[in-house]
């Protein structure tokens, strides 16, 4: 069972001191991607955001020692439904899908006319 699973993740994290999230990371140099749950120390700034907040950390040349942070609320599942119907149908309009059409948006909406 997967609450079973997380439940007992989470207390193992805790135990350490840490706990479990998300984390996508891309190294631009070495073109190496990943993503998974990884388990961060209570201090660490991933471990201290809100729900529904997303934290990006930025390290360059400048910023080695002390990350680049940009954070801020995420999009909402209407924000993201709507950007994904605009991209689905910005790549039908460009591959010569069966409902060409043009997308409009209203307020957080998205219209096919």
């Amino acid at each position: 069972d997967l609450d079973a699973k997380m439940k007992d993740r989470v207390a193992s994290a805790a135990a350490n001191g840490c706990v479990p999230r998300h984390v996508f990371s891309i190294d631009v140099k070495t073109g190496e991607i990943s993503i998974g749950i990884v388990d961060v120390p209570q201090t660490h700034i991933f471990a201290m955001l809100p729900p529904s907040c997303e934290c990006v950390r930025f390290f360059t040349q400048r910023h080695r020692t002390y990350p680049l942070v940009v954070q801020g609320p995420s999009a909402g599942p209407d924000s993201t439904a709507s950007a994904l119907l605009a991209d689905l149908l910005n790549l039908m309009r460009k591959t010569g899908g069966p409902r060409p059409g043009e997308l409009s948006r209203s307020l957080s909406s998205s219209i096919l006319s």
